[in-house]
């Protein structure tokens, strides 16, 4: 079982993506074994779960693709990050 700390408070940078799209990691990968039917745990893969903000689709990252940014690096109504249109700046 892989021992995965990870900080799911900050938006991220996916790399592989671009440099423009911010996304929220919310939990870790998990996979069934072959106690899941009777025990009902689910073991931990190491992998991260995460959506592009502005969007609900679940992609699977490994922890070091994901590089935090600044709250206010991003919109937090479409995702992009530099997008102000949220109405935050950064001053």
């Amino acid at each position: 079982m892989p021992d995965v700390a990870f900080d799911f408070a900050p938006a991220y940078r996916a790399e592989g993506w671009g440099a423009g799209i911010a996304w929220r990691a919310y939990a870790l990968e998990t996979e069934a074994d072959e106690d899941t039917d009777w025990t009902g745990i689910e073991e931990p893969t190491g992998m991260i779960l995460a959506y592009m903000i502005g969007d609900d689709r679940t992609f699977v990252f490994d922890p070091s693709d994901l590089v935090p940014i600044a709250d206010d690096d991003y919109c937090t109504e479409c995702g992009q990050i530099g997008c102000t249109a949220d109405g935050r700046s950064d001053s």
